[in-house]
């Protein structure tokens, strides 16, 4: 690994991302990287390792009552398990997960990011660790949802990206679906008692095949998804490349 980047990255979702990958560019005020018998470690600020998050969590809550925001590390070139993270803040150090698809928790809270909270990431000399952003819905993982909060999500995960991103968020797609991880067949019902099945990825990519996805603005007057099982996250993402 080496020093943490700030760049864009082209994959899909909130496109922000955060890197080690030994591109050898000075990090932003942060301390080179030790290396040590084989294991590089890095440090930065909390609100550097994880770009945005600061500036979505001091949105008013309104704007962003239907979205939320995780972070996933993308691990090359080693094993996921050999990489380590941990946040100090106030003296205290706290190990941070790496749950399923890289998925960390717990995220700092917008105290520690306001306060001086650092980050420190280590694994093998060589490794190369991402991080990526992922907005979903804050409806809670069900086999229905409601249309009209989902559309909501979506504008509201695309204004966080202005904020976010300020003036790089004009390179970046928009957000205009949902995909419903593990949620089988779906449903559309219309307000006016009509129901529609929801496409599903022809092929696994971003997500697996036969995964259903809502595009709100190509089923006006929606109200409700239905799905046949309970999906393990509701995503917002842009249209596929």
């Amino acid at each position: 690994m080496s020093k943490l980047l700030k760049n864009l990255s082209k994959s899909a979702g909130l496109a922000l991302s955060l890197s080690l990958l030994g591109a050898g560019v000075p990090a932003m005020a942060a301390p080179p990287p030790v290396t040590a018998n084989g294991i590089t470690t890095q440090t930065a600020a909390a609100s550097d390792v994880f770009p945005g998050y600061k500036a979505f969590l001091n949105m008013p809550a309104a704007q962003r009552s239907q979205v939320n925001l995780y972070y996933a590390l993308r691990i090359k070139r080693t094993d996921p398990s050999k990489v380590h993270v941990t946040l100090t803040h106030a003296g205290k150090t706290t190990p941070i997960q790496i749950g399923a698809g890289g998925r960390l928790s717990p995220l700092p809270t917008r105290e520690q990011l306001n306060s001086g909270a650092t980050i420190k990431i280590s694994g093998p000399e060589g490794a190369g660790v991402g991080i990526k952003i992922h907005p979903y819905s804050t409806q809670p993982n069900s086999q229905t949802y409601d249309a009209a909060g989902l559309a909501t999500g979506i504008k509201q995960g695309n204004a966080a990206t202005s904020q976010i991103a300020g003036p790089l968020a004009l390179m970046l797609p928009k957000l205009d679906r949902v995909y419903f991880i593990g949620g089988g067949n779906g449903e559309v019902d219309f307000a006016n008692g009509q129901k529609k099945p929801l496409p599903r990825t022809a092929q696994a990519g971003e997500y697996p095949a036969g995964t259903p996805y809502f595009v709100p603005s190509q089923m006006a007057g929606a109200t409700h998804i239905k799905l046949s099982a309970t999906p393990s996250i509701a995503h917002f993402d842009t249209p596929p490349k």
